[in-house]
C-alpha cells in the first residue's frame, strides 16, 4: 500500500510519539531512583566542590558509593548527565552543576584522587547499619515497613553520616588548634612577664651593687658621729659626777665629825651626872630641858 505525503507524516509522528514515550518512561524511572533534576541540580551545587579545599565528595556528587566499581561509577554519571544536562534542564544552575558532575566523574578516575570519604566510610557504613538494625526492630513492633539494609537509600544515608562525621572531626580539630594557639598565647605572655621581672631584678641588684660604696660611707659617718657623741657626753657626765662625789664626801666628814663632836659632848654630860650623883646632886632637870 502507497501512502501519500500526508499518511507519511502521520506515521513519522506515531513513531515519535512511541520514542519519546519510552524516553518518558525512562526518564521517570530515572527521576525515581536518582530524584527530580532540580533537586539533583540544588544538591550538586550547594555541595560547592573542591578536593583542594576539602570540600566534598566525587562519590557524595555522583551518589555512589566509594566501593563502587568503575562500570557503576560510568553508569551513574551517564544517568546523572542525561537528568541534569543544560539542553534539557530548565534550571538556571544546570550548566553550574553539569560542570560539577563532569568533574567530579573524572577524579574517580585520577588515580592521584583521595577521596576524603575513603578511609571513614567503612565506619559510617558500619554505624549507619547498626542504627538501622535498631530502627528496623521498632518499626518491626509498629508494624512498619523496614529501612533499606543496601541500594541507593542505604548508600545516601552512609554519605550523609560520613559528611557528618567529617565535619565533626574538622570541628574537634579546630577547637583543638583553637586551644592549642590560645595555650601557646599564654605561654608566650608568660615567658615575656618573666623576662620582664629578671630584669626589673637585675636591674636593682646593679643599682644596689652601684650604691654599696656610698651607703657603707655613709654608715661610718655616722659610726663616728655617734662615738664623738657618746665620748662628749661621757666627758660632761665624768665632770659632774666628780663633784658630786666630792660633795658628798665633805658632807659626809662633816655628820662625821658633828656626831664625834655629840658624843664627846654626851660623854662630858655622863661623866658630870656621873659626878653630880656620887655627889648628891640631882641632874634629873636636864633630861627634861632635853
Amino acid at each position: 500500500m502507497d501512502l501519500d505525503d500526508a499518511g507519511m507524516e502521520a506515521l513519522f509522528g506515531t513513531f515519535m510519539n512511541e520514542v519519546n514515550n519510552q524516553k518518558s518512561s525512562k526518564m521517570k524511572k530515572m527521576e525515581d531512583k536518582l530524584g527530580d533534576p532540580e533537586e539533583i541540580v540544588e544538591r550538586i551545587t550547594a555541595s560547592r566542590y573542591d578536593p583542594r579545599q576539602g570540600f566534598g565528595s566525587a562519590y557524595q556528587i555522583l551518589q555512589l558509593s566509594p566501593e563502587a566499581s568503575e562500570s557503576e561509577v560510568t553508569k551513574q554519571y551517564r544517568k546523572l548527565s542525561v537528568l541534569i544536562h543544560p539542553d534539557k534542564c530548565k534550571h538556571e544552575k544546570a550548566a553550574e552543576a553539569f560542570q560539577v558532575l563532569v568533574k567530579a566523574y573524572n577524579d574517580t578516575k585520577d588515580p592521584a584522587y583521595n577521596d576524603k570519604y575513603k578511609d571513614i566510610y567503612g565506619p559510617a557504613k558500619d554505624r549507619v547499619r547498626k542504627e538501622r538494625e535498631k530502627e528496623n526492630q521498632a518499626r518491626a513492633k509498629k508494624g512498619e515497613d523496614p529501612l533499606d539494609m543496601e541500594g541507593n537509600d542505604f548508600d545516601q544515608a552512609v554519605l550523609r553520616e560520613c559528611e557528618r562525621m567529617t565535619t565533626a572531626s574538622a570541628e574537634s580539630a579546630a577547637h583543638t588548634n583553637s586551644v592549642l594557639e590560645a595555650n601557646l598565647k599564654r605561654q608566650q605572655q608568660l615567658s615575656k612577664e618573666a623576662k620582664l621581672a629578671r630584669r626589673e631584678e637585675e636591674a636593682k641588684k646593679r643599682k644596689f651593687e652601684k650604691n654599696r660604696d656610698k651607703r657603707a660611707a655613709g654608715w661610718q659617718t655616722f659610726m663616728n658621729n655617734v662615738e664623738s657623741k657618746k665620748f662628749k657626753a661621757a666627758h660632761i657626765m665624768g665632770k659632774v659626777g666628780a663633784a658630786d662625789t666630792h660633795h658628798k664626801r665633805e658632807q659626809r666628814s662633816e655628820v662625821v665629825h658633828g656626831k664625834a663632836e655629840l658624843d664627846r659632848t654626851d660623854i662630858k654630860i655622863l661623866k658630870s651626872d656621873t659626878q653630880a650623883g656620887q655627889t648628891g646632886v640631882d641632874r634629873e632637870y636636864r633630861k627634861l630641858w632635853r
